[in-house]
């Protein structure tokens, strides 16, 4: 009689492991998915990963991880950097009249400060000269440190790719006019 108890606890054990196992795999496909629309696709590539050493079969996660590597293969971008960047909140962005390069270089400074020293921008400009005295005209307020890079860059009709090791800024962005003023208007001078 005890035979018979050890194996059926045995199975028991068993079948109870498969079915953690599959509701596992499903909150981790649910997990990779939300952060898949959420943009962090760090997260999602590392749930999809797990689910794939536990099913090797499963097609949803198959799927999931190539079309990832083919986003991670068109965007040569750092999305460490991109993200560390953008938890930067500035509470308050006043431009007039300030020139692009005057505008950069608050930003790097602006950088440094907010995240208490540990992070520093390096930027590589790639942009005509005439452009980089384009006037900046801006009033922002907690705005992430990406979006504000964003807008500076649109102005001098640019665009934002973040590196491994620097922000780069190039020729190519929305060409839009000179100044562009967010809320309401401000005193002169960066802050």
């Amino acid at each position: 009689m005890k035979l018979l108890q050890i194996p059926f606890a045995f199975l028991t054990t068993c079948v109870l492991c498969g079915t953690s196992l599959a509701v596992d795999t499903q909150k981790l496909m649910s997990e990779g998915q939300t952060a898949m629309i959420r943009g962090d696709m760090e997260t999602a590539k590392s749930k999809f990963e797990l689910v794939n050493k536990l099913e090797p079969k499963n097609l949803p996660a198959i799927a999931y991880l190539r079309q990832i590597a083919a986003q991670e293969a068109q965007k040569p971008t750092s999305p460490q950097q991109e993200k560390q960047l953008s938890q930067l909140i500035i509470p308050k962005l006043e431009f007039r009249e300030a020139t692009f390069t005057a505008a950069l270089d608050f930003m790097r400074r602006k950088a440094t400060e907010l995240s208490g020293g540990k992070q520093s921008v390096n930027f590589v400009v790639q942009i005509p000269a005439d452009a980089q005295n384009t006037p900046v005209t801006l009033n922002l307020q907690n705005i992430p440190f990406t979006e504000a890079l964003r807008y500076i860059a649109e102005l001098a009709g640019a665009k934002v790719e973040y590196q491994k090791f620097a922000v780069v800024i190039r020729t190519g962005g929305a060409a839009t006019t000179a100044s562009t003023t967010k809320d309401q208007p401000a005193p002169a001078t960066p802050q």
